[in-house]
């Protein structure tokens, strides 16, 4: 019977195949088992034309169908992969990010346990038709890189010779990153900017401390903030006019619902053909949400009220007028993907009373109420579709290298995860302090 490793290195391998299936392929496949970087780097200028055989302008070709087509590639992609889950989700975004990021896809599979062959290498070339440019295609590659035993220690020297130059370098870290490796800093450091989803952490807090803290050169993208951009709108929104921006200073609760399971069953998505992606910490996004808030707002925590055994908890937050309470709760739904936000509810205090702000999402729809000044509750409906994986993934790869909005929120989002999990009441004024220590102040 094959080793574990064995069986998930084959698993991994059959699903990342997949690349050189697609119609896009524009020539044979590659393949090395054994290989050197060296000889990898080679076939990549033989796909492209070595420089005594590029038509004379010196721009890199590559020879489809007997037709010659430009590189097209606009920056640099590292992935990694550690399952075939991983896999999955890596193949399935690549191959609908398509013609809008033509880049090099660098895919590393590591296994640091494994023996045999260090290093082996599969590079497939695919084409698109340009963009209003009938008669030219734009072409990019994909290097898969299966890396074992000690060479899986060593990936960023195993990678940077196969950066094209002169371009920026994405590292995208799809699952749970291992923050403590020293791979993982080897590749960060790589890059221009890191992109992860911190809903894949297996531990919210540790992981969006280690991101906080983290000393890079590099931005950080996150899925999961990015998924959050259509509910930071909506909630803009509520305070364009002014008869209600008024209520901004006053608010005083907040209450984040996030969607989970019903009972043991999985979560069906509106659309049945995007895959199920069962998220590790599915409140990442309504803790990153109530983060955006507080920084923009200046709330500062003050004391702990309930600590929901690692689903939700309470807090009470200290505004710059009133005392906010900060509710964060699992709602129990199949309409909604797991992690996804259900309902966000808003109230405020207000010369006349007070005002409620509310946004409830069913599937793709939402239902928008406002109900302020004494005036009956406004209603509309309104789309809220998920974003596709490649949507969220293009999204990031568009992104200025660093996000001081993002990195705001993330940091309150680790005090908050820290104040909640404590359970122990504390000043405002020692909470600074203490803050200041877990972000390394």
């Amino acid at each position: 019977m094959a080793s574990r490793s064995a069986q998930r290195e084959l698993a991994v391998h059959r699903r990342l195949m997949e690349f050189g299936e697609a119609e896009t392929l524009a020539t044979p496949v590659w393949e090395a088992k054994g290989t050197e970087v060296a000889t990898i780097e080679a076939q990549l200028a033989r796909l492209w034309g070595l420089p005594d055989a590029s038509d004379g302008d010196g721009e890199a070709r590559v020879t489809e169908k007997g037709l010659p087509h430009a590189r097209a590639s606009v920056l640099n992609l590292i992935v990694t992969v550690v399952d075939a889950e991983a896999a999955e989700q890596v193949v399935q975004t690549m191959m609908s990010l398509g013609v809008r990021h033509p880049s090099r896809a660098i895919v590393l599979v590591a296994d640091h346990q494994a023996r045999g062959a260090a290093l082996d290498a599969r590079i497939s070339t695919h084409c698109h038709v340009a963009p209003a440019m009938e008669d030219e295609r734009i072409c990019y590659e994909e290097v898969i890189l299966t890396v074992r035993g000690e060479a899986a220690e060593h990936l960023s020297g195993v990678v940077a010779p196969l950066l094209i130059h002169d371009l920026p370098t994405f590292v995208w870290w799809p699952g749970d990153p291992p923050f403590a490796h020293p791979v993982f800093d080897q590749l960060v450091e790589l890059g221009d900017r890191l992109v992860i989803d911190s809903a894949d952490f297996s531990d919210l807090l540790v992981g969006m401390r280690r991101l906080a803290n983290l000393r890079r050169r590099s931005g950080v993208g996150d899925l999961a903030w990015e998924r959050l951009a259509i509910w930071q709108e909506r909630i803009a929104q509520f305070f364009d006019a002014p008869r209600f921006r008024r209520y901004l200073p006053n608010l005083n609760r907040m209450v984040i619902r996030y969607a989970v399971p019903a009972g043991h069953r999985r979560a069906s998505r509106a659309n049945p053909e995007m895959p199920i992606h069962q998220a590790a910490s599915p409140m990442a996004q309504a803790v990153l949400l109530a983060g955006w808030l507080a920084a923009r707002l200046e709330w500062r925590r003050y004391k702990t009220l309930e600590w929901l055994d690692g689903r939700g908890f309470r807090l009470r937050l200290e505004g710059r007028h009133e005392m906010v309470d900060l509710h964060i709760q699992p709602e129990e739904t199949d309409s909604v993907t797991p992690g996804e936000l259900t309902s966000v509810h808003i109230r405020a205090y207000g010369e006349t009373g007070a005002a409620e702000f509310i946004i409830d999402r069913s599937a793709d729809e939402a239902t928008i109420a406002t109900n302020a000044d004494g005036m009956t509750a406004l209603l509309r409906q309104v789309v809220m579709e998920e974003p596709r994986p490649a949507e969220l993934l293009s999204a990031q790869l568009t992104a200025n290298p660093k996000d001081p909005v993002y990195e705001s929120a993330l940091r309150a989002a680790v005090i908050f995860l820290a104040a909640a999990r404590s359970g122990e009441p504390l000043s405002s004024r020692n909470a600074e302090v203490s803050a200041a220590q877990e972000l390394g102040g």
